[in-house]
């Protein structure tokens, strides 16, 4: 089981943003009074499963040197965690 300041850290994310997450269904949690808890398998699993989402696009810092295409589109691939 994890809190969710570490699954924070594991999925590099604010804490805050895991607290959403856990709340909106996004990522599995369960409630133990105020706090949330998460099973690592569940949250492993979710993160498999979960679709890949194009990130928005914006213009890449100046210093690639790379020109900027309008019609690029930058996926999001979902994070590994730790080989568990």
């Amino acid at each position: 089981m994890l809190d969710g300041r570490e699954v924070a850290e594991l999925l590099h994310l604010p804490a805050s943003t895991v607290r959403e997450y856990a709340r909106r269904g996004v990522l599995p949690a369960h409630r133990l009074g105020r706090r949330w808890v998460f099973i690592h398998d569940e949250v492993a699993a979710a993160l498999r499963a979960a679709p890949q989402a194009a990130a928005p696009r914006r213009k890449p810092p100046a210093v690639t040197g790379r020109p900027y295409r309008e019609d690029a589109t930058v996926v999001q691939l979902a994070l590994p965690i730790d080989g568990r």
